[in-house]
């Protein structure tokens, strides 16, 4: 597999699904989160103060990471399609 842009793309996707994945577990284990996992400039939801928002901003955390893992995927799909198996 040759080396392009849209591999390169995809591999951005994969680690940035990585690192919110990472930091999802890491909020589970805690016991609170905050909205988008990496914006730490909102107020923290905790599990046992707010239950419904704790669960409602791991779930958005979650998706985004969902999200980021399936572009990636498609985009490395891509840049395989694009330019060859060579």
């Amino acid at each position: 597999m040759r080396f392009n842009p849209i591999s390169l793309l995809g591999l951005f996707f994969l680690l940035l699904a990585l690192l919110g994945a990472w930091i999802s577990r890491l909020d589970l284990a805690r016991g609170e989160t905050r909205w988008l996992g990496w914006s730490r400039l909102v107020t923290p939801a905790s599990r046992r103060e707010t239950p419904a928002r704790y669960w409602a901003a791991m779930f958005l955390n979650i998706l985004l990471v969902l999200l980021a893992t399936l572009v990636g995927v498609f985009a490395l799909r891509a840049g395989l399609f694009r330019f060859g198996r060579g």
